[in-house]
């Protein structure tokens, strides 16, 4: 399997401005503070993050954050040597501005860009966008626009497309793509279904989809690890020195958050996202695979999805998922800054460690 000695990436949530409790996102109790940036917090917690060996922060997209292209711009002077997520939705901007626009942030920040491609999964918030293509149709027009984006990236000008959704007509951009890590981007392709699927072999780096058990992951995998493509996991982590007190910290946090179970189960009847609908599936099963845990799903959303243990145990279990084939995590946890401090300090020293002896077996086979 080609990605089999590659070293995993860990990346994190950036934390939202007044952030103190496991629902911060859009929501309409925080007085509006989660769509304010706080750079001097969130700038703490980026050199943080950068400090532990966390490859990139996760800045995500929607209507109750902050635009996610601008935020970095201040983020990198805490952090310049950390990688940044920004979240897209192609159909909010033109494809060659937003080339423009990233080319631009890559000569300003001179850091490691990922791209979270994100098609969108809740049709009443896309249209507040003025996005009212159904499901299968956004990643089509998703594929149009990543299209002219390689194109540009590529230098294959003037960029002349005419698609069903898009059209550009002898595009030129003078502005580079300037980084040490590559002429473009690294991609993220995110959700469940096969057209996320067809879009990562595509035009993608990496496969990003809800964390699931590693059983499902094999076979699934194996085709698009064949092309030399990665693939990724967005999960929760609950981490502690034993199981019992991950455990304990865990059920505490599902008896906090019960009150939310109504809201998120609403949220997921009125989305199209396959993602979604097979997370909560997946949430009727406690334990479906052993350190893998569903019980804060139907409370806090999808990415509640968590894996649950001791330093050791989360260790071997993401070791058991690298070799399904996963090298990229996106990961969370409550609180934020406290939980990737856990992970950072006591479970990626012993990941690294795993991956250094795999390596050794793998080059003395």
């Amino acid at each position: 399997m080609k990605n089999s000695v590659d070293n995993i990436q860990f990346h994190w949530r950036l934390i939202q401005s007044g952030e103190e409790n496991v629902i911060t996102a859009s929501s309409q109790n925080d007085g509006g503070k989660a769509a304010l940036p706080d750079v001097e917090a969130q700038g703490a917690f980026c050199k943080l993050a950068q400090d532990l060996g966390i490859a990139s922060v996760l800045i995500d997209i929607n209507y109750g954050k902050p635009d996610p292209m601008l935020l970095p711009l201040a983020l990198a002077k805490y952090a310049p040597d950390l990688g940044y997520i920004i979240a897209i939705r192609s159909g909010l901007i033109s494809p060659t501005l937003f080339t423009q626009q990233i080319n631009t942030l890559s000569t300003l920040i001179r850091g490691k860009i990922f791209i979270n491609i994100v098609a969108g999964y809740n049709p009443a918030e896309l249209k507040t966008y003025g996005d009212f293509l159904p499901h299968d149709e956004r990643y089509a027009r998703t594929g149009e626009f990543l299209d002219v984006c390689t194109r540009f990236w590529n230098k294959n000008g003037p960029v002349s497309v005419t698609g069903d959704y898009l059209q550009v007509e002898g595009g030129l951009l003078n502005t580079p793509f300037v980084s040490e890590h590559g002429d473009r981007p690294f991609l993220f392709i995110s959700g469940g279904s096969q057209p996320a699927i067809d879009l990562t072999e595509a035009y993608g780096d990496c496969w990003m989809q809800l964390g699931e058990p590693p059983e499902k992951l094999g076979a699934k995998l194996a085709p698009l690890l064949e092309q030399g493509k990665s693939a990724g996991l967005r999960f929760s982590v609950i981490c502690r020195e034993t199981m019992e007190e991950a455990l304990a910290a865990a059920f505490q946090l599902k008896e906090s958050t019960a009150q939310d179970k109504d809201r998120q189960t609403s949220l997921v009847l009125k989305s199209d996202s396959y993602s979604l609908r097979e997370n909560m599936l997946l949430a009727e099963e406690d334990w479906p695979s052993s350190r893998v845990w569903t019980g804060l799903i139907k409370s806090v959303g999808p990415t509640g999805i968590a894996l649950v243990g001791s330093y050791e145990e989360i260790a071997l279990k993401i070791m058991e998922f690298k070799r399904a084939g996963v090298t990229h995590f996106i990961l969370s946890g409550w609180p934020k800054l406290e939980e990737m401090k856990r992970f950072g300090t006591h479970v990626m020293p012993l990941v690294r460690n795993m991956e250094k002896e795999e390596k050794s077996v793998v080059s003395h086979a």
